[in-house]
């Protein structure tokens, strides 16, 4: 599992990444939101440990900007801030848990272990059978996607949601209303988290993001897999 930590105190990064890296856990670090944004750009964690109090950007507003822009990764607020207005604030922005400092390093490790299992849970499947499409097949319980003469694909747990609920409608279409409410329990088409998806699906997957092969966009409707 792959964690970010983005705190503008160096020494408190360091603290946690030996703490964490200790664990078996592969762990980077950032001190500012700007420099955690061009990370995550290029590589999205699967956890993400974020102060509150930072430059530019503090972590509420940081964490409402990945948000927008359709990253669903699991939070951990770690922060000087106890007061029950800002726990409230964290929790309300989607935060998984809400860690105050000073911390002990034993409970910190329980914290980020006990979000990773249900993480785990919540991007597995009651079966470990693989889904197959023509010459893709997907492994849900081991996230990751493969090609016909390709190497494997790795896949976060939203992304593998998404390909799931399209592939187990192999050569349907599947409306937006749809994806939201399977993957992401929301029942209302707000946002853009959809379509976000969709192309991070079809990048992984070596698509023409104009001429996509797999994944067919139905105008007006939503998406529909074709398994070649």
């Amino acid at each position: 599992m792959y964690i970010l930590v983005v705190d503008d105190d160096r020494f408190a990064n360091a603290l946690v990444q030996f703490v964490l890296s200790k664990e078996g856990y592969e762990v980077e670090t950032a001190d500012n939101p700007r420099g955690a944004w061009q990370m995550i750009l290029k590589r999205e964690p699967d956890l993400l440990i974020l102060d509150v109090t930072m430059p530019y950007l503090n972590g509420f507003e940081f964490s409402a900007k990945l948000r927008s822009e359709g990253y669903d990764i699991p939070l951990i607020f770690m922060t000087a801030q106890d007061t029950i207005e800002a726990k409230l604030q964290g929790f309300n922005i989607g935060a998984d848990d809400y860690i105050c400092k000073p911390y002990n390093h034993q409970e910190l490790v329980a914290r980020v272990q006990a979000v990773l299992r249900r993480i785990k849970k919540d991007g597995s499947v009651s079966s470990n059978q693989s889904i197959r499409g023509g010459q893709i097949e997907l492994f849900p319980a081991e996230l990751k996607v493969t090609i016909a003469g390709r190497p494997a694909v790795t896949l976060t747990p939203t992304e593998m949601q998404v390909l799931r609920v399209l592939m187990t409608s192999n050569g349907q279409v599947v409306n937006r209303d749809q994806l939201l409410e399977e993957v992401w329990n929301e029942n209302e088409n707000n946002s853009n988290i959809v379509d976000v998806y969709i192309r991070r699906l079809r990048v992984k997957l070596g698509e023409d993001a104009d001429k996509p092969q797999y994944i067919i966009s139905v105008r007006g409707v939503g998406y529909k897999f074709v398994g070649k």
